[in-house]
């Protein structure tokens, strides 16, 4: 068994990006609150409405980052880092609570009749600065959860980047409505801002539960499936083949375990040096965490490195 520690400048970085994304997401809120009680605009509540979750959502990933440094203990013999899949969870689930809710505002405005949109020019101006700043941090939380590893990071960078693409929508529509007068075109945006609030967090929270009950990560296959089809093809040090590749991981910690097969002959200190050649390989295009490999004879009469005795 193969153990890589977890990196603390990798944690760090994490752990601030996650307090910027609390202040950004505070920030932004002030902003389009402002912007809507000036305008009176269905579309800027609905933006609004999702700022509130993106300050709550930024908290929690901050928790769940606090919470997944702790080392392992004896009741958490892997570790914390799973608390991340729940964070990510419970964005998607609120993300998708407020497009049910703007949905709900869309249709009690339809229903009642609405009042006309006010302060479009300064509306415009408030809801456009909120864009540069969640655009800004959307993309480099994006980048730093990919990068640490982190669930919790890439899910707040994801709902941030989907929130800019609800502002640009709110953004148009508030040009069409002061271009052509048409108060419904406020109303219609909001109405696709709240569907398209409901798909994006479905997606999230369902990727955060896929982690949670051990889905295992296709991209994280391919890479350890080629690190031993290599052994198995003749690189250094060489297998005669490999069976039951399982693995997960916990935010930027990996767990993996996999049976590989040598020739008979092979003594246990070989087998062990073999073992732990191929782990650290794993681990190298993984990243972070424990590759463990149980050693097993080959038991192929065909097996061409058994026959020609080659270990």
């Amino acid at each position: 068994m193969v153990t890589r520690a977890p990196d603390p400048t990798l944690a760090r970085r994490a752990r601030t990006a996650a307090k910027a994304a609390v202040a950004v997401g505070v920030a932004g809120f002030g902003l389009k609150v402002a912007g809507w009680l000036l305008t009176g605009s269905d579309a800027v509540f609905s933006d609004a409405l999702e700022s509130i979750v993106n300050i709550v959502a930024s908290l929690g990933a901050l928790a769940a980052l606090v919470y997944a440094e702790r080392p392992p203990d004896d009741e958490h013999p892997y570790g914390h880092g799973p608390i991340e899949f729940v964070s990510a969870l419970f964005e998607g689930v609120l993300v998708a609570v407020a497009g049910a809710v703007v949905l709900t505002h869309c249709a009690e405005s339809v229903y009642r009749g609405r009042e006309p949109i006010r302060a479009l020019d300064l509306g415009l101006i408030l809801v456009g600065a909120s864009a540069l700043l969640n655009g800004v941090a959307g993309i480099a939380l994006l980048r730093i959860g990919r990068a640490t590893g982190s669930a919790a990071l890439e899910g707040d960078g994801k709902h941030l980047l989907s929130d800019l693409v609800t502002t640009f929508a709110v953004l148009a529509g508030l040009v069409a409505v002061r271009v052509t007068g048409l108060a419904w075109i406020d109303t219609a945006v909001a109405f696709a801002v709240g569907a398209l609030l409901l798909v994006v967090g479905a997606r999230v929270a369902f990727k955060g539960l896929s982690s949670i009950i051990g889905l295992q990560d296709a991209e994280d296959h391919r890479r350890i499936v080629s690190v031993l089809e290599r052994h198995r093809a003749g690189a250094e040090p060489p297998i005669c083949s490999y069976a039951s590749v399982r693995h997960r991981h916990q935010g930027r910690i990996h767990f993996v375990d996999m049976h590989l097969r040598v020739p008979r002959g092979l003594s246990i200190t070989d087998a062990h040096d073999i073992a732990s050649r191929i782990e650290r390989e794993v681990l190298d295009a993984v990243g972070e965490g424990t590759a463990t490999a149980h050693m097993e004879p080959c038991g192929d009469a065909a097996c061409p490195r058994c026959r020609d005795g080659a270990a």
